[in-house]
This record gives C-alpha cells, structure tokens and sequence, in this order.
C-alpha cells in the first residue's frame, strides 16, 4: 500500500458525527485517488510532449 495512505490523518484530522475521518479504508481510498489523478496527468504530459515533439519535426521537414 502507498505510504502515503498511512500519513493523510495527520493532514485530514476531523470529526464527522463524533467519528474520526479519515478512518483506515478511508485513508486508502484517498491516497490511490490521488495515486491515479497524478499517473494520468503524468501519461497524458508524457502523450502530449510526444506529439508536439511529432508535429515540430514533420513541420520543420516540410520544405518552404
């Protein structure tokens, strides 16, 4: 499990109706949400520096 999951209580320290929030599931849920939110912006960074980097060399070979 993410490092992370075991650390949010201490950023999210609350109480709702009297219970403690985040509890042990909750924390896991939160830190694989964003887990994935940073993969996929990372992906579609990776996708879109490939295809400008594409586009610049077929736009530089096209004779003028």
């Amino acid at each position: 499990m993410h490092l992370f999951g075991h650390h949010t209580e201490g950023y999210f320290e609350m109480e709702i109706l009297g219970k403690p929030f985040p509890d042990g599931p909750t924390e896991h849920a939160i830190a694989w949400g964003v887990s994935t939110v940073a993969l996929l912006l990372m992906a579609y960074g990776l996708f879109a520096a490939v295809r400008d980097l594409l586009r610049w060399r077929k736009r530089r070979r096209v004779p003028a």
